[in-house]
């Protein structure tokens, strides 16, 4: 098992600056200073699904699951994100991998997934371009989900941060739209300075 390399869906055209060799990926830590946002691959974090009759009852690494569809909870490194009344998701940014989550109703979809982040200023602005979804509402408060399409794919969208012109966002779809997503919206943030980043470049 220790031998087994894990590849993530995406791959940038610029070398990073900085990697680290972790749980079989070769992680992408900094790729040096950009003058706009970030667009990060998360891929190789773990991610588990939660479905259950009744969430309620389960206690991912400790923590409580949000009541309601769109709530999410970060704590810990972990990210809760509420889906429906019987379905919920779970990734982990930070930190080291906290080990399996062995009871039957979760299942681990790390490999599945295609997980990216835009950190930075001219986040909310990019994905004004790219999604009719409207993360600048003041109805929002992060963090919180929003489901819905990214130049048309089917995501679930976090927004993580916002604070004045900054922004971080999140978003997963599956694998196989991972190389298409990203250089999709690195095309439709040139302009506005939109360069790789690395997993120690996302701002929380």
């Amino acid at each position: 098992m220790e031998n087994i390399q894990r590849r993530s869906p995406i791959r940038f055209d610029k070398e990073p600056v900085q990697t680290e060799y972790r749980d079989g990926w070769q992680v992408a830590l900094s790729y040096g200073a950009g003058s706009g946002p970030l667009l990060i691959d998360l891929s190789h974090r773990p991610k588990w699904d939660l479905q259950d009759s009744d969430l309620s009852r389960f206690r991912p690494f400790g923590l409580c699951i949000p009541e309601n569809p769109g709530q999410c909870i970060f704590e810990k490194g972990i990210l809760i994100n509420r889906m429906n009344r019987t379905l919920c998701a779970i990734w982990q940014l930070v930190g080291e991998n906290p080990g399996p989550l062995e009871e039957r109703a979760y299942t681990e979809i790390t490999d599945g997934l295609t997980l990216l982040a835009l950190s930075g200023k001219g986040t909310l602005e990019l994905m004004e371009r790219v999604t009719t979804l409207d993360l600048g509402s003041p109805s929002l408060t992060p963090p919180c989900l929003i489901q819905g399409p990214i130049l048309r794919i089917p995501c679930q969208v976090v927004l993580l941060r916002r604070a004045g012109h900054e922004a971080t966002v999140l978003f997963s779809f599956p694998r196989g739209y991972g190389q298409a997503m990203a250089e999709a919206l690195l095309d439709s943030g040139k302009d506005l300075g939109l360069t790789p980043g690395g997993e120690a470049e996302l701002e929380f």
